[in-house]
């Protein structure tokens, strides 16, 4: 007699929302894509969602200024693979553990029979000074620090508009977007508002990552010149409502539709 386990389900009702899912496999699916782990790798599941949050289209350049392990740019070049991901950390062990995940996944294609070249490259930089043209970047995808494992709150404060002005710089303006990931709410917000305008928050998903209530902030770049000042910006995008962010039903309505993939 053949045992067959019972599939588990997970129902998750959030409002007027319900999600069902069924595993299919009795082995969890979110370290598929990993094999050399650093303290703060995100689940690949995680990686996924956000991921498809910002809808990847063919040719976009999707960028992860602190890449880790490589998890994000690894799902999406696996997953969304008409896009090119470029993968930056400011530490050698971050990139080296991103290469060899890397390869790691281009010689299980190969012994498949596939192919193994992947559309990625890594590079180590200073996130904060990165070397890439300005306005070139369609997507920014990142895990951001908390301030728990790696770095620390009080260095947040001054790392979080650092690189979100160096964000704005290289993405697209008026069709570039930004998928952030981080737990460390306050400063994140106190960040984008001294941004002049550069970012406009559209949506956030809550997740829940190693027990800590993070959120996933997907952000628009706005039409503003880089180097503007908040009152050139303000005469260019009109007024905004009582939250800061300009009213924007249409995106708000296609958004709800893939937040339950995070």
């Amino acid at each position: 007699m053949l045992y067959v386990p019972a599939p588990q389900v997970l129902l998750n009702i959030h409002n007027v929302e319900v999600v069902i899912g069924i595993a299919l496999t009795e082995e969890s699916l979110h370290r598929r894509n990993i094999s050399h782990f650093g303290p703060t790798t995100l689940r690949s599941t995680l990686c996924y969602g956000m991921l498809r949050l910002c809808k990847p289209q063919a040719s976009d350049i999707i960028l992860d200024p602190m890449c880790g392990t490589g998890a994000i740019p690894l799902e999406g070049a696996i997953e969304f693979n008409s896009s090119f991901y470029v993968a930056g950390d400011n530490y050698d062990m971050a990139v080296n553990r991103t290469v060899n995940n890397i390869c790691h996944i281009q010689k299980r294609r190969a012994d498949k029979g596939s192919a193994p070249g992947l559309p990625i490259d890594t590079v180590r930089w200073d996130l904060c000074n990165l070397p890439i043209r300005t306005s070139s970047v369609d997507i920014i995808i990142t895990d951001m620090p908390f301030g728990k494992r790696m770095g620390s709150r009080k260095k947040n404060w001054d790392l979080y508009p650092s690189c979100l002005r160096e964000m704005a710089r290289v993405c697209r303006p008026g069709s570039g977007k930004a998928v952030l990931l981080t737990q460390d709410k306050k400063c994140f917000s106190k960040a984008i508002s001294r941004m002049g305008g550069l970012w406009r928050k559209l949506h956030t998903v809550w997740v829940n990552v190693g027990g800590l209530h993070a959120g996933v902030y997907l952000l628009k770049r706005t039409g503003a010149v880089f180097g503007q000042t908040p009152e050139d910006v303000y005469e260019s995008r009109g007024p905004v409502n009582a939250q800061g962010d300009e009213k924007d039903d249409k995106d708000d309505k296609e958004l709800s539709e893939v937040t339950s993939g995070v």
